[in-house]
């Protein structure tokens, strides 16, 4: 699953486990995706022990995203003020039915 697939169906993901989201402009929509992003790190490296997993190897197979986007990925990965978004979105996507879905996604995670 390619990653513009992969962001494409986390969007949808947050679209869902955002309540009162329908207003949101497009950039908390993309902010959203982002942190659906960092969260699948977390999913596929506890899922899959030994994978390595990082987002820095989803968006590198990913030319699409430009280095505003890569910083405020990083930013949301490495600032401890995103922790509770982040960790929200693991236990949604844990939990939500596409879940087991997003097992397809890791691969693109894996070091290259």
């Amino acid at each position: 699953m390619s990653l513009l697939r992969m962001s494409t169906f986390s969007l949808c993901l947050a679209g869902i486990s955002v309540a009162g989201s329908s207003l949101a402009n497009q950039q908390d929509q993309e902010h959203q995706g982002y942190v659906v992003l960092v969260a699948m790190e977390q999913i596929c490296n506890k899922n899959n022990p030994g994978l390595n997993g990082d987002v820095e190897n989803a968006m590198a197979t990913e030319p699409k995203f430009n280095e505003a986007a890569k910083a405020q990925i990083r930013k949301i990965k490495s600032d401890p003020a995103y922790k509770f978004q982040v960790s929200n979105m693991v236990s949604t996507l844990t939990n939500s039915p596409l879940g087991a879905m997003a097992q397809d996604m890791c691969k693109e995670y894996a070091p290259k």
